[in-house]
Protein backbone atom coordinates (compact mmCIF):
# COMPACT_ATOMS: atom_id res chain seq x y z
CA UNK A 1 0.00 0.00 0.00
CA UNK A 2 1.25 3.47 -0.85
CA UNK A 3 0.90 6.02 1.92
CA UNK A 4 1.06 9.62 3.13
CA UNK A 5 2.88 10.75 6.28
CA UNK A 6 2.13 14.09 7.95
CA UNK A 7 4.34 14.73 11.01
CA UNK A 8 2.62 16.51 13.89
CA UNK A 9 4.54 19.17 15.77
CA UNK A 10 4.21 19.68 19.54
CA UNK A 11 2.50 16.34 20.17
CA UNK A 12 4.19 13.76 22.39
CA UNK A 13 2.48 10.46 23.13
CA UNK A 14 3.98 7.26 24.55
CA UNK A 15 6.11 5.45 21.97
CA UNK A 16 4.06 2.90 20.07
CA UNK A 17 0.72 4.67 20.61
CA UNK A 18 -1.70 4.16 17.73
CA UNK A 19 -4.94 6.18 17.59
CA UNK A 20 -7.45 5.63 14.76
CA UNK A 21 -8.32 8.97 13.15
CA UNK A 22 -10.76 8.48 10.29
CA UNK A 23 -8.78 7.38 7.26
CA UNK A 24 -5.62 8.13 9.21
CA UNK A 25 -3.92 6.76 12.24
CA UNK A 26 -1.84 8.80 14.64
CA UNK A 27 1.35 6.81 15.23
CA UNK A 28 5.10 7.18 15.56
CA UNK A 29 6.87 8.95 12.70
CA UNK A 30 8.24 6.10 10.51
CA UNK A 31 11.98 5.59 10.47
CA UNK A 32 11.84 5.16 6.69
CA UNK A 33 10.92 8.85 6.37
CA UNK A 34 13.53 10.08 8.83
CA UNK A 35 16.27 8.23 6.90
CA UNK A 36 15.10 9.23 3.42
CA UNK A 37 16.98 11.74 1.29
CA UNK A 38 13.74 13.59 0.56
CA UNK A 39 14.34 15.51 3.80
CA UNK A 40 17.34 17.12 2.08
CA UNK A 41 14.87 19.06 -0.08
CA UNK A 42 13.51 20.86 2.97
CA UNK A 43 14.74 24.04 4.59
CA UNK A 44 16.92 23.65 7.64
CA UNK A 45 14.02 24.75 9.86
CA UNK A 46 11.55 22.27 8.33
CA UNK A 47 14.05 19.43 8.44
CA UNK A 48 14.76 20.05 12.13
CA UNK A 49 11.02 20.21 12.86
CA UNK A 50 10.44 16.84 11.18
CA UNK A 51 13.23 15.22 13.20
CA UNK A 52 11.76 16.62 16.42
CA UNK A 53 8.26 15.33 15.66
CA UNK A 54 7.33 12.17 17.55
CA UNK A 55 3.95 11.32 16.00
CA UNK A 56 2.39 11.67 12.56
CA UNK A 57 -0.91 11.31 10.76
CA UNK A 58 -0.57 8.33 8.42
CA UNK A 59 -2.91 7.04 5.74
CA UNK A 60 -2.52 4.15 3.29
CA UNK A 61 -4.18 3.65 -0.11
CA UNK A 62 -3.82 1.88 -3.44
CA UNK A 63 -1.76 3.96 -5.88
CA UNK A 64 1.10 3.20 -8.24
CA UNK A 65 1.74 6.78 -9.38
CA UNK A 66 1.66 10.31 -8.04
CA UNK A 67 -1.65 11.88 -8.97
CA UNK A 68 -3.35 8.47 -9.04
CA UNK A 69 -7.12 9.20 -9.28
CA UNK A 70 -9.03 8.82 -6.02
CA UNK A 71 -11.77 6.21 -6.62
CA UNK A 72 -13.92 7.78 -3.87
CA UNK A 73 -13.96 11.25 -5.43
CA UNK A 74 -17.41 12.01 -6.87
CA UNK A 75 -16.69 15.31 -8.64
CA UNK A 76 -16.93 15.71 -12.39
CA UNK A 77 -13.16 15.93 -12.85
CA UNK A 78 -10.86 13.26 -11.33
CA UNK A 79 -8.58 14.31 -8.47
CA UNK A 80 -5.40 12.67 -7.27
CA UNK A 81 -5.64 10.60 -4.11
CA UNK A 82 -2.46 12.07 -2.61
CA UNK A 83 -3.70 15.65 -2.91
CA UNK A 84 -7.07 14.79 -1.39
CA UNK A 85 -5.46 12.95 1.52
CA UNK A 86 -3.32 16.04 2.18
CA UNK A 87 -6.45 18.21 2.23
CA UNK A 88 -7.98 15.70 4.62
CA UNK A 89 -4.96 16.05 6.91
CA UNK A 90 -5.65 19.79 7.14
CA UNK A 91 -9.22 19.03 8.22
CA UNK A 92 -7.84 16.60 10.79
CA UNK A 93 -5.62 19.30 12.28
CA UNK A 94 -8.54 21.75 12.34
CA UNK A 95 -10.69 19.14 14.09
CA UNK A 96 -8.09 18.94 16.85
CA UNK A 97 -8.27 22.72 17.30
CA UNK A 98 -12.08 22.60 17.39
CA UNK A 99 -11.95 20.17 20.34
CA UNK A 100 -8.98 21.70 22.18
CA UNK A 101 -6.87 24.59 20.87
CA UNK A 102 -3.20 23.69 21.34
CA UNK A 103 0.12 24.16 19.56
CA UNK A 104 -0.26 20.79 17.80
CA UNK A 105 0.04 21.51 14.11
CA UNK A 106 1.39 20.30 10.79
CA UNK A 107 3.52 22.02 8.18
CA UNK A 108 4.84 19.40 5.75
CA UNK A 109 3.41 16.15 4.36
CA UNK A 110 5.11 13.38 2.40
CA UNK A 111 3.66 10.97 -0.16
CA UNK A 112 5.32 7.60 -0.78
CA UNK A 113 4.76 4.86 -3.35
CA UNK A 114 5.39 1.22 -2.52
CA UNK A 115 4.83 0.02 -6.07
CA UNK A 116 5.20 1.52 -9.52
CA UNK A 117 3.94 0.33 -12.91
CA UNK A 118 2.58 -2.77 -11.23
CA UNK A 119 5.89 -3.76 -9.63
CA UNK A 120 6.61 -3.78 -5.89
CA UNK A 121 9.44 -1.46 -4.86
CA UNK A 122 12.27 -2.57 -2.59
CA UNK A 123 11.63 0.39 -0.28
CA UNK A 124 9.12 3.23 -0.16
CA UNK A 125 9.69 5.93 -2.77
CA UNK A 126 9.13 9.31 -1.13
CA UNK A 127 8.72 11.72 -3.99
CA UNK A 128 5.89 14.07 -3.07
CA UNK A 129 6.04 16.97 -0.60
CA UNK A 130 3.18 19.22 0.56
CA UNK A 131 3.57 22.47 2.49
CA UNK A 132 1.13 24.51 4.59
CA UNK A 133 1.38 27.37 7.05
CA UNK A 134 1.16 26.20 10.63
CA UNK A 135 -1.90 26.80 12.78
CA UNK A 136 -1.55 29.90 14.97
CA UNK A 137 -3.32 29.83 18.31
CA UNK A 138 -4.36 32.42 20.85
CA UNK A 139 -1.71 33.13 23.47
CA UNK A 140 -4.15 32.09 26.21
CA UNK A 141 -4.09 28.58 24.73
CA UNK A 142 -0.29 28.16 24.57
CA UNK A 143 -0.13 25.90 27.62
CA UNK A 144 -3.01 23.63 26.55
CA UNK A 145 -2.16 19.99 25.87
CA UNK A 146 -3.90 17.39 23.69
CA UNK A 147 -4.60 14.18 25.60
CA UNK A 148 -5.50 10.86 24.03
CA UNK A 149 -9.09 11.52 25.07
CA UNK A 150 -9.04 14.84 23.20
CA UNK A 151 -7.64 13.07 20.16
CA UNK A 152 -10.38 10.45 20.24
CA UNK A 153 -13.00 13.20 20.39
CA UNK A 154 -11.21 15.02 17.57
CA UNK A 155 -11.26 11.83 15.50
CA UNK A 156 -15.04 11.53 15.85
CA UNK A 157 -15.47 15.18 14.88
CA UNK A 158 -13.12 14.71 11.92
CA UNK A 159 -15.06 11.72 10.62
CA UNK A 160 -18.23 13.85 10.47
CA UNK A 161 -16.49 16.88 8.96
CA UNK A 162 -15.04 14.58 6.29
CA UNK A 163 -18.56 13.82 5.04
CA UNK A 164 -19.29 17.45 4.15
CA UNK A 165 -19.66 17.79 0.35
CA UNK A 166 -18.79 20.89 -1.67
CA UNK A 167 -21.23 23.57 -2.87
CA UNK A 168 -23.15 24.32 0.34
CA UNK A 169 -22.90 26.77 3.23
CA UNK A 170 -20.79 24.49 5.43
CA UNK A 171 -17.85 23.86 3.12
CA UNK A 172 -16.93 27.55 2.54
CA UNK A 173 -17.27 28.10 6.28
CA UNK A 174 -14.72 25.37 6.99
CA UNK A 175 -12.36 26.82 4.38
CA UNK A 176 -12.66 30.28 5.93
CA UNK A 177 -11.98 28.90 9.41
CA UNK A 178 -8.83 27.12 8.17
CA UNK A 179 -7.67 30.30 6.43
CA UNK A 180 -8.18 32.17 9.71
CA UNK A 181 -6.23 29.58 11.70
CA UNK A 182 -3.23 29.85 9.37
CA UNK A 183 -3.28 33.68 9.35
CA UNK A 184 -1.27 35.40 12.08
CA UNK A 185 -2.18 39.13 11.77
CA UNK A 186 -5.31 39.85 13.77
CA UNK A 187 -6.85 42.10 11.14
CA UNK A 188 -6.68 39.25 8.60
CA UNK A 189 -7.56 36.39 10.92
CA UNK A 190 -10.58 37.96 12.61
CA UNK A 191 -12.72 38.81 9.52
CA UNK A 192 -12.14 35.31 8.16
CA UNK A 193 -13.79 33.80 11.23
CA UNK A 194 -16.82 36.03 10.67
CA UNK A 195 -16.83 35.20 6.96
CA UNK A 196 -17.23 31.56 7.96
CA UNK A 197 -19.97 32.35 10.46
CA UNK A 198 -21.79 34.38 7.80
CA UNK A 199 -21.63 31.37 5.48
CA UNK A 200 -23.35 29.28 8.14
CA UNK A 201 -25.86 31.76 9.56
CA UNK A 202 -26.29 34.41 6.87
CA UNK A 203 -29.12 34.82 4.39
CA UNK A 204 -29.12 33.35 0.89
CA UNK A 205 -30.53 36.55 -0.58
CA UNK A 206 -30.90 39.41 1.96
CA UNK A 207 -27.93 41.78 2.01
CA UNK A 208 -29.23 44.08 4.75
CA UNK A 209 -29.46 43.42 8.48
CA UNK A 210 -26.48 41.08 8.54
CA UNK A 211 -25.44 41.89 12.11
CA UNK A 212 -28.94 41.40 13.55
CA UNK A 213 -29.42 38.18 11.62
CA UNK A 214 -26.14 36.75 12.89
CA UNK A 215 -26.67 37.67 16.52
CA UNK A 216 -30.23 36.31 16.49
CA UNK A 217 -29.39 33.06 14.75
CA UNK A 218 -26.13 32.28 16.52
CA UNK A 219 -27.56 33.06 19.95
CA UNK A 220 -30.62 30.83 19.54
CA UNK A 221 -28.49 28.11 17.97
CA UNK A 222 -26.07 27.96 20.91
CA UNK A 223 -28.18 29.00 23.91
CA UNK A 224 -29.97 26.67 26.29
CA UNK A 225 -32.05 29.32 28.03
CA UNK A 226 -33.11 32.97 27.83
CA UNK A 227 -30.18 34.31 29.87
CA UNK A 228 -27.61 32.49 27.71
CA UNK A 229 -29.37 33.73 24.59
CA UNK A 230 -29.21 37.35 25.75
CA UNK A 231 -25.53 37.04 26.70
CA UNK A 232 -24.62 35.44 23.37
CA UNK A 233 -26.69 37.99 21.46
CA UNK A 234 -24.71 40.83 23.05
CA UNK A 235 -21.35 39.12 22.51
CA UNK A 236 -22.04 38.51 18.83
CA UNK A 237 -23.20 42.11 18.39
CA UNK A 238 -20.03 43.42 20.02
CA UNK A 239 -17.68 41.08 18.14
CA UNK A 240 -19.29 41.68 14.75
CA UNK A 241 -19.01 45.44 15.26
CA UNK A 242 -15.24 44.99 15.60
CA UNK A 243 -15.22 42.96 12.38
CA UNK A 244 -16.87 45.94 10.65
CA UNK A 245 -14.27 48.31 12.10
CA UNK A 246 -11.50 46.15 10.62
CA UNK A 247 -12.89 45.79 7.10
CA UNK A 248 -13.76 49.50 6.92
CA UNK A 249 -10.36 50.69 8.13
CA UNK A 250 -11.43 52.05 11.52
CA UNK A 251 -9.67 49.46 13.71
CA UNK A 252 -6.74 49.83 16.07
CA UNK A 253 -4.83 46.84 17.42
CA UNK A 254 -5.23 46.61 21.20
CA UNK A 255 -4.71 44.04 23.93
CA UNK A 256 -8.46 44.14 24.61
CA UNK A 257 -9.13 43.12 21.01
CA UNK A 258 -7.05 39.94 21.40
CA UNK A 259 -8.09 39.14 24.97
CA UNK A 260 -11.82 39.70 24.44
CA UNK A 261 -12.97 39.91 20.84
CA UNK A 262 -10.58 37.43 19.24
CA UNK A 263 -10.83 34.92 22.07
CA UNK A 264 -14.63 35.16 22.21
CA UNK A 265 -14.93 34.79 18.44
CA UNK A 266 -12.69 31.71 18.41
CA UNK A 267 -14.75 30.16 21.21
CA UNK A 268 -17.97 30.80 19.24
CA UNK A 269 -16.49 29.24 16.11
CA UNK A 270 -15.38 26.09 17.92
CA UNK A 271 -18.70 25.67 19.72
CA UNK A 272 -20.73 26.26 16.54
CA UNK A 273 -18.77 23.66 14.57
CA UNK A 274 -19.00 21.06 17.34
CA UNK A 275 -22.76 21.59 17.65
CA UNK A 276 -23.29 21.27 13.90
CA UNK A 277 -21.20 18.13 13.63
CA UNK A 278 -22.18 16.38 16.87
CA UNK A 279 -25.90 17.06 17.38
CA UNK A 280 -28.13 14.53 15.58
CA UNK A 281 -29.67 15.93 12.40
CA UNK A 282 -27.96 19.32 12.71
CA UNK A 283 -25.47 18.93 9.87
CA UNK A 284 -28.29 17.96 7.53
CA UNK A 285 -30.11 21.16 8.45
CA UNK A 286 -27.13 23.29 7.50
CA UNK A 287 -26.54 21.35 4.29
CA UNK A 288 -30.17 21.69 3.20
CA UNK A 289 -31.08 24.21 0.48
CA UNK A 290 -33.75 25.36 2.96
CA UNK A 291 -31.15 26.21 5.65
CA UNK A 292 -31.97 29.93 5.51
CA UNK A 293 -35.72 29.48 6.06
CA UNK A 294 -35.12 26.86 8.74
CA UNK A 295 -32.82 29.14 10.75
CA UNK A 296 -35.28 32.02 10.46
CA UNK A 297 -38.10 29.78 11.71
CA UNK A 298 -35.92 28.91 14.68
CA UNK A 299 -35.39 32.57 15.59
CA UNK A 300 -39.07 33.43 15.14
CA UNK A 301 -40.08 30.53 17.39
CA UNK A 302 -37.85 31.91 20.20
CA UNK A 303 -37.25 28.28 21.17
CA UNK A 304 -34.02 26.73 22.37
CA UNK A 305 -34.57 23.59 20.34
CA UNK A 306 -34.60 23.58 16.53
CA UNK A 307 -37.79 23.39 14.50
CA UNK A 308 -38.23 20.21 12.41
CA UNK A 309 -35.20 19.68 10.25
CA UNK A 310 -35.73 20.52 6.58
CA UNK A 311 -35.71 17.61 4.11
Amino acid sequence: MSFTVVPLHNLTLPVGTVIPFGRFTIQDVPESLLKDEILDRLSTHDRSSIHRAKQALMTAYEADSFGHPDPDWTGTEPKGIQGLRWQSALLANMSMWMVKPTRVCLSVGFHALTKMNGSQLDRPLFNGIEHERTVFIHERDFQNMLSEDHLLKSARLFETISTVPRKNSVWPALRAFWAALTSYPGDLRYPLYWQGLESLFGSDSEVYGVSKRLRDRISYFLAGNAKEQKDLHDKVKDCYAVRSEIVHGRWEDTKNFHDVHMYTTESIVRTVVRHIMEKPGMLGGFLSPRRDDWLEQWVQSKAFNPPPFPP
